[in-house]
């Protein structure tokens, strides 16, 4: 898969595309919004993947069956100094509008000549809520 990188002017900017890439399946945009290099994808349950190809790889499997996600993000915590930013963010998998599944994510962005990439995707499922406990 031939992409370019996008040309993004912040690191929410980024995390918007990298949603609605994750929403429609979209390998291309996502591979567009990932740095080439020092670079670092977990997905719920797999090891760490260091490379940009086979992060790119890995997203291309996980939209092959799938032409579009249910999925809402809200960001917990975010932190940016100078060039780097990191993000905490909740993502409720939804089924007919149902929450099935709740993943917390780290995402971290990188400032590059071009504009902001991203350059880390930590993702891990969430135990279910108990005792009335809030993601907030």
């Amino acid at each position: 898969m031939k992409t370019s990188k996008l040309t993004l002017k912040s690191p929410d900017e980024v995390e918007a595309v990298f949603y609605e890439a994750f929403i429609h399946c979209d390998p291309e945009v996502m591979a567009g919004l990932w740095a080439d290099e020092d670079v670092i994808c977990v997905h719920p349950g797999s090891g760490a993947i260091l490379d940009y190809r086979s992060i790119v790889r890995s997203w291309v499997n996980i939209f092959s069956d799938v032409r579009r996600t249910e999925l809402k993000y809200t960001v917990i915590n975010a932190v940016s100094a100078n060039d780097l930013a990191v993000h905490v963010v909740a993502e409720e998998m939804l089924s007919s509008g149902m929450v099935t599944a709740i993943v917390l994510a780290t995402n971290v962005y990188r400032k590059f000549n071009a504009g902001w990439l991203m350059i880390e995707h930590h993702a891990s499922l969430m135990q279910s809520l108990s005792n009335g406990q809030t993601l907030q």
